[in-house]
């Protein structure tokens, strides 16, 4: 799973499904033209440098928590998302359905509205 966060808003902007390849990557880059992003903050993989134009590319851990704060809170709120775990479907279509919900009503709108319903 690869995710992107804005830095400011803290919005999940896109997330791509797969391996950690420069072809999934890829795919989440393109994505990613319709928020015109000026900076990229990653690790140090390799791939990132081949793909990301060296002018918008930070490699540093030091910049990267707010994804590794939003990777923890899916590890912990979602079964699915727990390293080693059978109580749940790992499947594509399900992983991408809890992005989108997670997104949806923890991190880009609010949850007081569904929690409102639950009340």
């Amino acid at each position: 799973m690869w995710t992107a966060v804005d830095r400011v808003s803290g919005q999940l902007l896109d997330w791509e499904l797969g391996s950690r390849d420069a072809e999934t990557l890829s795919n989440l880059l393109n994505r990613l033209k319709r928020f015109h992003v000026t900076i990229c903050y990653t690790d140090k993989w390799e791939a990132y440098a081949t793909l990301i134009p060296a002018e918008m590319l930070v490699q540093t851990k030091r910049e990267t928590h707010h994804v590794e704060r939003m990777n923890c809170r899916l590890r912990h709120w979602f079964g699915r998302f727990k390293r080693r775990t059978i109580i749940v479907s790992k499947s594509v279509e399900m992983v991408d359905a809890t992005l989108a919900l997670f997104a949806t009503f923890w991190v880009n709108g609010s949850h007081d509205h569904l929690l409102s319903l639950i009340n």
